[in-house]
């Protein structure tokens, strides 16, 4: 069976297919430059007759439904926060506040370790912790490659290049400092919210997606951590095949 996936991120309008339980392709479309033309032109989607949309971007999910509905001919179905009540007890939250981003993610680590702990670097870096049912919660907080494009904007003396994240070493000149404090800052998160986990839940395991942070050296030999792209897609996957299988 063929199922198409979709995870709409403030960045980026990921469409992941799936098939024999596997994901097998994975087509991007930046969220601010979709249209109807982009959609029917990348995807061939017309013989996916299984759709399932997780969003977070509420204003383009109306309009996306309808585009993948006219091409296909089929119903779609949205995911809510609520359809996460089937995997997570999550009777201490306000269920509509809870992004699906953050349960998807939440939903691939239980369904990996059982118990661990989730860090996206996204359009927003967020961590969550699972206990087995239990979700104990998430933090939030500003984008590190976006706050990096920011001070570009607003200081004079940083040029208009590729500051993409680079390793640990201080830098020697504004740019290779500039990488060097970015990821100073994602490893200052990662480490304590790993630190955080592993007192109060005794928790050991960690997975990192999102961006281009995965792939920085220091985030490869962290312990027990694993990298995974697309998780958010993938949390949405095990979703599907709980509840709508």
């Amino acid at each position: 069976m063929h199922r198409l996936i979709v995870d709409v991120g403030n960045t980026n309008i990921k469409f992941g297919l799936f098939s024999n339980d596997k994901l097998t392709n994975v087509i991007c479309i930046h969220t601010h430059t979709y249209s109807y033309t982009k959609l029917k032109k990348i995807l061939n989607i017309e013989k996916c007759k299984k759709i399932y949309v997780g969003s977070v971007v509420k204003e383009l999910t109306t309009r996306l439904v309808q585009d993948l509905h006219l091409i296909t001919q089929t119903y779609i179905t949205v995911i809510k926060p609520i359809d996460f009540k089937s995997v997570f007890n999550l009777t201490k939250f306000p269920i509509k506040e809870i992004g699906v981003d953050i349960l998807g993610l939440a939903l691939i680590v239980k369904h990996l370790y059982n118990k661990g702990v989730g860090i996206s670097f996204g359009t927003a870096t967020f961590a969550i912790i699972v206990n087995k049912q239990n979700l104990i919660g998430a933090a939030i907080a500003p984008s590190i490659n976006l706050g990096i494009r920011q001070l570009q904007i607003t200081t004079s003396l940083i040029k208009k290049v590729n500051t993409k994240i680079g390793n640990l070493n201080f830098g020697k000149n504004t740019l290779t400092a500039l990488r060097s404090g970015g990821s100073h800052m994602a490893q200052g998160f990662i480490m304590s919210i790993f630190n955080y986990a592993h007192k109060h839940y005794h928790i050991n395991q960690t997975l990192i997606t999102g961006g281009k942070m995965i792939h920085l050296k220091f985030v490869k030999n962290l312990p027990n951590t694993d990298i995974l792209d697309n998780a958010v897609l993938l949390g949405y996957y095990q979703l599907v095949k709980t509840i709508w299988a």
